[in-house]
């Protein structure tokens, strides 16, 4: 009963934020996730998180960044019902930086893997790949509700992107896809699995997803930074970073360098647009 219930809450908000269009819905989830934010309990582990990053902070500086971090975040879950409606150009809603770091890979590797953050709306750093014409899959955590999830991916494959549930299948899936040319393959590397491998973090130890690692020296493929910046409302900015050739990965050494070595490009993120990025999760052992 409560998985039918999540999912009719679910369903409604969808259809309701889609009849709203993209400004109002993204406004809208914005404001109910900053009036959410307020009173959340999640606020303790986000004060926490923070003060990992910026130990000298002033009281009024971390609520400002909880705050805009709440109503960001609302934003990007009202942006969801009309992702296929945001566009790429400078009269439209993206800015593409450094269009070249992704496209020339493409075109020169048979796979290539792309990696992102919980930062900016990280749900269009693919929006590139598919419009012109790429066919990129994407790994993603599932609700553990069952048709929530159901709703979730059929959003998704609206604006184009295949997924991939993280799991022992999807690893299966995932080496039949970069055992094919043209599969490409991007993932979110910023939350913690317990399964992971120990990384640094802002110069602590975290566990960290290593399938990238692990895909990219056992294919031979580059790795490619991606991330995307809220500019203002519904307008981004998303800059793919030089990529990572096999050669240097291979240079970096083992698994746990590589990761190392991606977390960087998370740390530079995150110091560069803060209330953007999800402070709420539990990325740290708090």
């Amino acid at each position: 009963m409560k998985n039918i219930l999540e999912y009719i809450a679910v369903t409604f908000f969808f259809l309701l934020f889609k009849l709203l269009g993209l400004k109002l819905s993204s406004l809208f989830g914005g404001i109910i996730f900053y009036l959410y934010g307020l009173f959340s309990k999640r606020n303790s582990i986000a004060k926490k998180n923070i003060l990992r990053v910026y130990p000298k902070i002033s009281k009024r500086e971390l609520n400002n960044i909880i705050s805009k971090m709440w109503f960001h975040f609302g934003r990007v879950v009202g942006e969801y019902p009309n992702l296929n409606k945001i566009k790429l150009g400078r009269k439209n809603n993206i800015i593409i930086e450094n269009e070249k770091n992704l496209i020339n890979p493409l075109k020169k590797y048979s796979n290539c893997l792309f990696f992102s953050a919980h930062i900016g709306n990280w749900e269009l750093t693919s929006h590139l790949l598919i419009q012109k014409g790429f066919k990129i899959n994407f790994i993603y955590r599932a609700p553990n509700n069952h048709l929530v999830d159901k709703v979730l991916r059929k959003i998704r494959f609206s604006y184009g992107v295949d997924l991939i549930r993280k799991g022992n299948q999807g690893a299966k899936q995932c080496l039949k896809i970069l055992n094919s040319k043209g599969g490409h393959i991007g993932m979110l590397i910023d939350q913690k699995m317990n399964d992971g491998i120990s990384t640094k973090f802002f110069g602590e130890t975290v566990k960290s997803p290593s399938a990238i690692a692990k895909f990219a020296l056992k294919f031979h493929c580059p790795i490619i930074p991606a991330v995307c910046f809220r500019e203002n409302s519904t307008n981004f900015r998303i800059s793919y970073a030089k990529p990572i050739t096999p050669n240097e990965l291979k240079r970096l050494g083992d698994e746990k360098e590589i990761m190392n070595y991606l977390n960087n490009y998370v740390e530079i993120w995150i110091k560069k647009k803060p209330e953007q990025w999800i402070w709420f999760h539990n990325r740290w052992n708090n």
